[in-house]
C-alpha cells in the first residue's frame, strides 16, 4: 500500500505531544518540527494513502446528480 506524508500544522506544544504519542502507540512514523511561528508545531505522519474515496450507499444518491 502506497503512503504519503499527512500534516498537521498551527499546533500548541501540548496538541503536538498528544498527536504524536497517540501516532506512536498506533506504530505510525511521526516528525514533529517547530513552525514559522515559535509557539506552534508540525506534526507529520507517514499514513497509508487510500486508493478511492468511499462509496456513497445507493440510498443516499439523488436522482437529479445522475
Amino acid at each position: 500500500m502506497k503512503k504519503s506524508w499527512f500534516t498537521h500544522t498551527g499546533l500548541t506544544t501540548e496538541e503536538a505531544n498528544e498527536l504524536v504519542a497517540r501516532y506512536k502507540s498506533k506504530g505510525v512514523p511521526v516528525e514533529k518540527s517547530l513552525d514559522i511561528d515559535p509557539r506552534l508545531w508540525i506534526v507529520s505522519a507517514l499514513l497509508p494513502q487510500q486508493k478511492s474515496s468511499a462509496k456513497t450507499a445507493q440510498s443516499m444518491r439523488s436522482r437529479a446528480w445522475g
